[in-house]
């Protein structure tokens, strides 16, 4: 093994105790990463080599680890080969990485590509059992993690009490506000085995959702961000963003750009293009609360005689001038659910609250059109939709096969249904009897709205305006989804019931816990959840919602073919894995696509 110009001794100790990284490829370049822990800058030699015993060498170079970057050191090597597999590593006088394996972008006359697709991976919340299969994979050309590679919780907070159980507890032991906490809580999750076995099997493509910085962020904040005692909001992303260019196996953004605007294309040979794009941090509006933001039935009154105003119909609303209207929200009696329209105790209790034995009614017409459907509320802004517009066009007038789109949250519609009358009272009782969360979500059921008003469902504008942008390209789309922590394949229709616009394959967590995890006391839930939501929604055509695993997707001119991986515990590393379903869609024409049929 040639281990040429490392036999010096280095003035400062060096260790990798963090392995070796690589990402962001492209046809004839790659990042290769790693971090030297010493305690003061030091310069360490790369080498880049076709072969894992670095016999034949094809790029080396100096680079240094400065306190600056937390010892974290990126090389971007250029001059390779597209569709070429390479070997690299780190050296410090007689001190030698771990090897790792990248990949370039493939080759115009690629016939095939493996991509690996993951997302949310909670320190805590078990072993990185699907790290460690995902690394085992053979011939992949990428892995894909869409989001939530760190969480930022503190030991009380989501995940601490399985955390605490099985003794993967988070560092620093508090929730991370400043980017030396980001910087500590990265080199955390780097020391995982399995972490780093995936990262040097396979060069990372990578997307950041809300927990890199803080639970629910959007462009003005974040639900676990508290100005008042964790200080300004940009401040905080910003500490977080930073530490996360470092950690990452990613390009710096350009000089001049925004660190949070974060958008590329890859270019994978002649069969697909891969997009990425920010949907958190740019432009995205605060996520609608169904207790906050609810919308309610309301009375209009005439109040043209203050003294005696008179409860309207709609239609004689609509007949008056404005200045003689005034609308209150409408009591309605739980003993036979009639309506209480005397003005003087409806504008009481709209300020000292209901009496016992009323209830006021959503408007949930009103609520879908005004509060979800307000087009002033953004996911993606007015650039970032020109772009992505104009990034599928370009891959469609070069004849791309298919048109990815690497996303975090779920785009298919999906109300929730009913599960107050899906569940049993035997089987759902014994989860919610004890938690107040669990019962409030599993009664807001009845409702039917989105399940998840922070996906794109929360902002059916902006899923709009994109659907225009793919219809217009006449794009073959292929969404791939995080976030969810379960598995899903959704057929994406235009309108409910209408063209179909592409389709969304969805992956499972590393290791995060599932929603419906909260609802098994009773095993039956699983199976009760999955026939629900195949059979209520629409544009379901696959769910698993109990296992926790990764998604191997292989891409020819013709088919993309999605295999769903699962294990059977992060519990533990005692743990077996199996396929838990293949599926696959066909080119039917410029944007037209087949079924989603089982393989």
């Amino acid at each position: 093994m040639s281990t040429s110009g490392c036999s010096e001794a280095p003035a400062v100790p060096v260790e990798f105790l963090h392995g070796v990284a690589s990402g962001d490829p492209e046809e004839t370049a790659v990042i290769i990463w790693t971090r030297a822990t010493a305690t003061a800058e030091v310069s360490l030699l790369w080498q880049v080599a076709k072969d894992e015993y670095f016999d034949e060498i094809v790029s080396e170079g100096e680079a240094s680890a400065k306190p600056s970057s937390d010892y974290t050191v990126k090389v971007d090597v250029r001059g390779l080969e597209p569709g070429k597999s390479y070997f690299y590593r780190f050296l410090s006088g007689e001190t030698v990485s771990p090897v790792g394996r990248t990949r370039t972008l493939a080759s115009k006359d690629a016939t095939k590509l493996r991509l690996g697709v993951i997302s949310c991976s909670h320190y805590g919340f078990g072993f990185y059992n699907v790290y460690r299969e995902l690394a085992k994979e053979p011939h992949l050309d990428a892995i894909v993690h869409l989001g939530d590679y760190i969480y930022e919780y503190g030991p009380d907070g989501y995940g601490g009490d399985v955390a605490k159980e099985i003794g993967r507890e988070h560092e620093p032991p508090h929730e991370i506000v400043t980017l030396e906490d980001y910087r500590t809580r990265f080199s955390q999750y780097r020391r995982d085995a399995d972490l780093q076995a995936a990262h040097a099997a396979a060069p990372f493509i990578t997307i950041w959702d809300d927990h890199e910085t803080a639970n629910n962020s959007w462009s003005g904040g974040a639900q676990n961000h508290q100005p008042d005692t964790e200080g300004k909001w940009e401040t905080r992303r910003d500490a977080a963003l930073r530490a996360y260019f470092e950690w990452m196996p990613m390009r710096d953004p350009k000089p001049g750009e925004s660190f949070y605007r974060l958008h590329r294309t890859y270019k994978m040979g002649e069969l697909a293009t891969l997009h990425l794009i920010e949907t958190r941090l740019t432009a995205r509006s605060a996520e609608v609360s169904y207790d906050d933001d609810m919308v309610y039935f309301e009375t209009a009154y005439d109040i043209s005689n203050p003294a005696a105003p008179v409860a309207l119909s709609e239609e004689e609303a609509r007949s008056l001038p404005p200045p003689q209207i005034v609308r209150v929200k409408t009591p309605w009696r739980e003993s036979d659910g009639t309506a209480e329209t005397d003005y003087a105790k409806a504008r009481e209790w709209a300020d000292t609250g209901l009496p016992g034995g009323y209830f006021y009614k959503p408007d949930l017409e009103r609520f879908r059109t005004e509060v979800l459907g307000n087009p002033a509320r953004k996911f993606l802004g007015d650039e970032q939709m020109s772009w992505i517009g104009g990034e599928l066009k370009a891959s469609r007038a070069r004849n791309v096969p298919w048109q990815i789109l690497g996303n975090q949250v779920i785009m298919a519609r999906m109300d929730a249904p009913d599960y107050t009358v899906a569940f049993p009272p035997e089987v759902i009782d014994p989860a919610i009897r004890d938690n107040e969360y669990t019962r409030r979500w599993v009664e807001r059921t009845r409702l039917r709205l989105p399940i998840n008003p922070g996906a794109w469902d929360g902002y059916p504008v902006s899923r709009q305006l994109f659907y225009d942008a793919v219809r217009e390209a006449e794009a073959n789309l292929v969404v791939l989804t995080g976030d969810s922590h379960q598995f899903w394949a959704n057929d994406l229709r235009e309108t409910p019931g209408g063209r179909r616009i592409g389709v969304e394959f969805g992956t499972s967590s590393v290791s995060s816990k599932g929603g419906y995890d909260y609802l098994a006391a009773d095993p039956r839930v699983y199976d009760i959840a999955e026939e629900t939501l195949l059979r209520e929604v629409p544009e379901i055509v696959y769910c698993d919602t109990r296992h926790r695993g990764y998604i191997l997707l292989e891409i020819d001119a013709e088919a993309v073919e999605a295999e769903y991986k699962a294990v059977s515990t992060v519990r533990s590393r005692d743990y077996t894995v199996s396929s838990l379903k293949r599926l696959r869609v066909t080119r039917e024409g410029p944007g037209s696509l087949s079924d989603i049929v089982p393989v």
